[in-house]
């Protein structure tokens, strides 16, 4: 009994928030301890020259196009892609400074569509906890309005929501725990950005 009173707290948590409209300058939809950012800016982590003019100009480039691709995945290990920032930069001719202004642009614009589909993605699992909160809360609802010596048909009722809302509540129970998990890869992404940009400014002249 103590574990469900917990749980539907934390249901009414969800439901009560969303559906309140002074809820505050951040979203409201948000479900995340985190800060929502739904872009990074070169100016956050970037001291080197402006990107504001090559924003593009790195999609034609297949070399550094690949290489941010690379860089930028959460697969490959941060220094892993340390060294091919390194390897890149020590067969730098001339343009230096260009070219590694461009490999940043082209990590910010791969790292910034990564995180935007990431962010996407828990607003739509956010959507789904706080649909699957309300029925919760209205299966105990009709689970009270229940006679608690009803009828057979009323008792045949009472198994079928209590059924029901057990499975639902395990689902919403193993959801919240993932999202601890889902609510970190955008700012492990910041991160990795931060890291990345700090690189490749090492080889700047």
């Amino acid at each position: 009994m103590k574990d469900l009173i917990c749980l539907m707290l934390v249901i009414g948590a969800i439901c009560g928030p969303l559906n309140a409209e002074a809820a505050g300058p951040e979203d409201p939809n948000w479900p995340c301890i985190q800060r929502k950012v739904p872009q990074l800016s070169s100016g956050m982590v970037w001291a080197g020259p402006s990107v504001e003019e090559l924003e593009e100009d790195w999609r034609t480039d297949l070399q550094i196009k690949s290489l941010a691709q690379r860089i930028a995945a959460r697969s490959l290990a941060i220094d892993e892609a340390k060294g091919l920032i390194e390897l890149f930069a020590s067969d730098l001719k001339g343009q230096k400074d260009q070219k590694l202004t461009l490999l940043f642009a082209a990590t910010l614009a791969t790292i910034n569509g990564d995180r935007s589909s990431i962010i996407n993605g828990i607003e739509r699992y956010a959507r789904r906890q706080k649909g699957l909160a309300e029925r919760i809360q209205m299966q105990t609802s009709e689970l009270n309005q229940l006679p608690q010596s009803g009828s057979a048909e009323d008792e045949e009722r009472r198994r079928e929501l209590e059924e029901r809302q057990n499975w639902d509540m395990r689902i919403f129970e193993e959801r919240e725990r993932s999202l601890t998990y889902i609510c970190e890869q955008p700012v492990i992404l910041e991160q990795r950005l931060f890291t990345l940009s700090r690189k490749i400014m090492e080889y700047l002249d």
